[in-house]
């Protein structure tokens, strides 16, 4: 067989036929550079040149470019068309699967060059070295450091990758058109007029986006948790092993509790994967059922691709329950020593079956209901004579190494000379006899222990048979007991209910007429409470329209009106002769103008103290302007004197305000009203004579009805007050 290389593309190649003679299997070596050479070196003739160089082909070329055209066109013409994509899927799989590639339906460009390049060095590594894992037989005895960096190395692998989502979203929103700009005028052709084609509009309702986001999500868990559950099923397998292959003493706690937490872990992630896989198994056959059905409505490539991941995830789904069956199988002990469970079972087959009749000795885990006390007694027994034959079995080689160290043929002619003299036929047989004896005295207690545990056995089947026969007996005749001291209990109930009943029904009508009696007398209390309560409400609202009209007084603006208030406190005292005394003093103009309040009272005090003062020497008739110009300037340059104002003015006792001047009685007015006292202040201000008398006077006027207004308040508030206390 002829191989051809790479090489035969080159022209200056030459293929030249050898001899089979020559020592070579082939029959065609290869020349590089072929020329002729001469003996003496000279030039080639011109007539044995080599032919001239052909010109390169371009076949290749031109037949790749043609073949990544059509291999396009297919697969354009493919994804194009939904029964060619069908018809793909079912008889070339691989075709389909450039097609999907192509465009990015189920991954992308990168996603599936890792996936490609992972597979590949996978199948290189266990080509090469074999495949990974061991079974539990070759494992080896490792340090916890190297259990947990191997741990952290197996979960840091990549999870299960989900295809994209087939459906869109339900709503997408849209971009508005922009009307183009038309910079020639329009040409109108008249054509023939057609029918517009209407088209089916396949909608895609939301029922079918859940149930595929549901299918995605469910399987994605399910998929990472079965495979999650398997890694813990594998640890603790291997620490499971390590604990039954490592010795007792070398043994620590934590191995226990990491075992303890592994299998809390694992069972965890089983729960889980199970959940998931439920609902993802029934939104597979829910849509599987659907699209069999033909509720499921849209396009054939969709229903295609949604077929296609429906199986990829059922066979995805049914490996990892597989692969987490299997490692789950190998977490029980019996499965490798198994044999040993055997052979422990078969050294105590005629207890177990004395102790629990019917028993399956066969079976992997034993189903054993009732007490096991009596075979732990036995075991123990059973292990104290096999310690007592040990120890008999040790002495006989201390008793040989104490006696003096001699040839072993020594000893046996010694031996058989002393049995040829005689001498040592009683010791001997007395020996035999001892051997004899303890041989049969073991096989009889065994023999007893045996038949012990049999009888005990027996007899408490027998006693447990007794007892519940006695127990059913002594139930009968307690249920009788029962029966007949119920009825009997009945008829005493019934009569002394009857007897009570009797004697309540007449108690009960005496109580009903005192109570008749108790109850008129509340009647009658209700009454006058309800009168009183009406009082008590119409004093709280009188004490309400009274608090509103003297808030009013203390506004912050200069001038108020009151007649809303004096109407609200004419309707609450209505039918009140003191409130409709107190209104009817109130004169007609203060409802029409309203009052100064005491802000502004205070406000106009100041200007009303500097114009008195400026005044203080006109009398009432007038005077010159001579004597007004002094007034001025004395008001200017005197120096108030803030004297002493005596304490039995202050307390109202008799005081002669004669000789008070201007000065004395604004000081005392001045002080009153920065100590709040408006009543007073408005005395000292009528005490003024002459010019400031007059000046004064509109102050006087606005202080005189406000305080009208506040005394007619207050002495309403103090009526409510006594009123509502006569009630309470």
């Amino acid at each position: 067989m002829l191989k051809f290389t790479n090489s035969l593309t080159n022209a200056k190649l030459v293929l030249v036929r050898r001899h089979m003679t020559d020592g070579s299997c082939a029959a065609l070596i290869v020349m590089r550079n072929p020329h002729r050479r001469y003996a003496t070196e000279q030039k080639p003739d011109p007539s044995c040149r080599a032919p001239p160089e052909a010109p390169k082909s371009h076949k290749l070329f031109w037949g790749a470019i043609g073949a990544t055209i059509l291999t396009g066109a297919a697969v354009v013409y493919a994804k194009n068309s939904p029964r060619t994509r069908n018809w793909l899927e079912s008889n070339a799989p691989w075709a389909n699967d450039i097609v999907a590639l192509v465009y990015q339906e189920n991954t992308t460009y990168w996603k599936a060059a890792s996936n490609q390049f992972n597979r590949t060095t996978t199948y290189l590594g266990e080509f090469l070295f074999g495949k990974e894992g061991v079974t539990p037989t070759e494992l080896k005895n490792r340090s916890d450091q190297d259990i947990e960096k191997d741990a952290e190395e197996h979960f840091s692998k990549k999870s299960y990758q989900l295809p994209p989502p087939l459906f869109e979203p339900l709503y997408v929103e849209e971009k508005p058109l922009k009307k183009p700009e038309v910079d020639s005028n329009a040409t109108l052709i008249q054509t023939d007029k057609c029918e517009p084609q209407t088209t089916v509009v396949i909608k895609i309702t939301k029922d079918m986006v859940e149930l595929e986001h549901d299918m995605h999500e469910n399987v994605k868990i399910a998929i990472d948790n079965y495979k999650l559950a398997t890694s813990f099923c594998d640890e603790y397998n291997k620490a499971l092993f390590k604990i039954v292959e490592t010795p007792v003493d070398e043994l620590e706690k934590k191995h226990y509790s990491g075992l303890a937490g592994l299998n809390v872990q694992k069972e965890n992630a089983a729960k889980k994967a199970r959940d998931a896989s439920a609902k993802a198994k029934l939104a597979l056959e829910t849509l599987d059922r659907m699209i069999k059905s033909g509720q499921m409505q849209a396009p054939p490539e969709s229903l295609a691709t949604t077929k296609r991941y429906i199986k990829q995830f059922r066979a995805d789904l049914t490996s990892a329950e597989d692969t987490y069956t299997q490692e789950l199988a190998k977490s029980s002990l019996s499965e490798k020593y198994w044999n040993k469970v055997e052979a422990a079972r078969g050294m105590f087959r005629e207890e177990l079956q004395a102790l629990f009749p019917g028993i399956d000795l066969c079976a992997k885990k034993l189903d054993i209901k009732g007490d096991i006390d009596l075979l732990l007694a036995y075991t123990l027994q059973k292990m104290a004579r096999g310690r007592a034959v040990l120890g008999r079995a040790n002495a006989r080689p201390r008793q040989a190494e104490a006696r003096p160290h001699q040839p072993r043929h020594l000893a046996r002619e010694a031996a058989a000379r002393a049995c040829a003299l005689g001498n040592d036929e009683k010791a001997l047989i007395e020996a035999k006899a001892e051997d004899i004896i303890r041989n049969e005295r073991s096989a009889m207690e065994a023999e007893y222990l045996k038949k012990s545990i049999e009888i005990q056995s027996e007899a408490n089947r027998q006693t447990k048979e007794a007892l519940k026969k006695q127990m059913e007996l002594q139930q009968e005749v307690m249920a009788a007991r029962l029966a007949k001291r119920e009825q009997e209990m009945m008829a005493n109930f019934a009569r002394a209910v009857s007897e009570e009943v009797e004697a309540e029904r007449v108690e009960f009508k005496k109580e009903l007429a005192a109570m008749a009696g108790k109850l008129k007398a509340i009647e009658d209390t209700l009454k006058q409470r309800s009168g009183a309560e009406a009082e008590a409400r119409r004093s709280q609202s009188l004490w309400t329209a009274a608090e509103a009209l003297l808030a009013a007084t203390r506004r912050s603006v200069p001038d108020t009106k009151v007649d809303n208030e004096l109407k609200a406190l004419e309707k609450a005292g209505k039918d009140d002769k003191l409130v409709e005394t107190v209104l009817k003093g109130i004169p007609p103009d203060v409802r029409e103008k309203g009052i100064v309040t005491e802000k502004a009272l205070r406000e106009r005090f100041e200007k009303m103290e500097q114009t008195a003062v400026k005044v203080a020497l006109v009398g009432r008739d007038g005077a010159t302007l001579p004597v007004y110009f002094m007034s001025w300037l004395q008001s200017l340059l005197l120096f108030k004197k803030f004297s002493d104002i005596p304490k039995d003015e202050l307390d109202n006792k008799p005081t002669d305000f004669t000789q008070l001047d201007t000065f004395d009685i604004m000081q005392r007015a001045r002080y009153h009203m920065d100590h709040g006292n408006l009543p007073a202040a408005l005395r000292y201000v009528n005490l003024l004579q002459g010019a400031p008398r007059a000046a004064a006077r509109a102050w006087a006027d606005a202080a005189r009805r406000h305080l009208e207004i506040r005394q007619a308040a207050e002495a309403v508030m103090a009526h409510a007050s006594v009123s509502s206390l006569l009630y309470h």
